[in-house]
């Protein structure tokens, strides 16, 4: 017979990427958490996971089981919040992944500020550029600077994400300074992969319309700050996000142009599962996030 606490058990150990680590929050054992996940592939007929001695990996069957009941987990618990949300308490966990320019600049210490004021709130952060799968992964939360077409998400505007052109004083000094986006073809540009990305192309706004611009360089990386100390080092010219270069900008080390034609901009975003609707500790993390947002909305419009 299968028990439910052995499917929400498992769902604990793919969460935490460890046996021992659930033993140790649950205070069980190693062998009984090994032997109740065996007891629940043997009642499925099916085997779950790879053990080996670094990690886990989800077989395609555990993969299946692990998205259905990770939604079963988060309903039941959006059972309980609607009765606790009723008392004062603040309790529980929250799983958020956060995109690396905005943790290092905002979100780190804000959530390290919220967990200080709800002492019963446990939040987990992973820091990825990539967009991951909210309910295959197990997330609550994602914080995402895109352009969102995803309808299956929730998607709540934090702030807007200006993009600059920049490059070092003595980069334009010796290079000089590019008095037209199509002129970049003429400069090495500082390029920004991002998980395959193709052509590099750099959009604009001229007269009103859309120009993308198709620039070249002998630097390609998906690493944003990368590209930051590349532009430093007098080497190119970059695209950048204003909050990742804004003290750079202050402190004259960069120096922005064409102000008026850049034509990137990204929205902020507080993302979640349209299966799920948000607790209050959820709320209230989310709205605390966006309080922390606009305390900096300089270094982002």
């Amino acid at each position: 017979m299968i028990k439910a606490d052995d499917i929400f058990l498992f769902v604990r150990v793919v969460d935490e990427g460890s046996f021992s680590k659930v033993a140790e929050r649950l205070e069980l054992t190693n062998s009984v958490v090994s032997k109740r996940i065996s007891r629940l592939e043997k009642g499925l007929n099916v085997q779950l996971l790879y053990r080996t001695t670094r990690k886990l990996n989800l077989t395609d069957a555990g993969q299946a089981l692990y998205g259905k009941a990770r939604l079963a987990q988060l309903a039941l618990q959006d059972a309980e919040n609607a009765v606790t949300s009723y008392g004062d308490e603040i309790r529980g966990k929250i799983k958020v992944t956060m995109p690396a320019v905005s943790a290092q600049l905002v979100l780190s210490a804000a959530i390290a500020e919220f967990c200080k004021k709800y002492p019963r709130v446990e939040v987990e952060v992973s820091t990825s550029n990539r967009f991951v799968d909210l309910i295959g992964d197990g997330y609550d939360l994602a914080i995402r600077t895109a352009r969102l077409e995803d309808s299956s998400l929730i998607a709540r505007r934090l702030i807007d994400s200006q993009w600059i052109i920049c490059a070092s004083p003595n980069y334009l000094r010796l290079n000089g300074k590019p008095s037209t986006p199509k002129a970049l073809q003429q400069h090495n540009c500082l390029i920004y992969k991002y998980e395959g990305t193709g052509p590099d192309n750099w959009l604009f706004n001229q007269d009103g319309q859309e120009l993308s611009v198709q620039v070249h360089g002998r630097f390609h990386t998906n690493n944003l700050d990368s590209l930051r100390q590349s532009a430093l080092c007098d080497f190119g010219i970059a695209y950048l996000p204003k909050a990742l270069i804004y003290d750079d900008l202050v402190a004259g080390k960069l120096t922005s142009f064409l102000e008026g034609s850049a034509g990137k901009s990204l929205g902020i975003y507080a993302v979640y599962p349209r299966s799920r609707m948000p607790d209050k500790k959820l709320r209230l993390l989310v709205e605390h996030i966006k309080e922390a947002y606009q305390a900096k909305k300089e270094y982002f419009c």
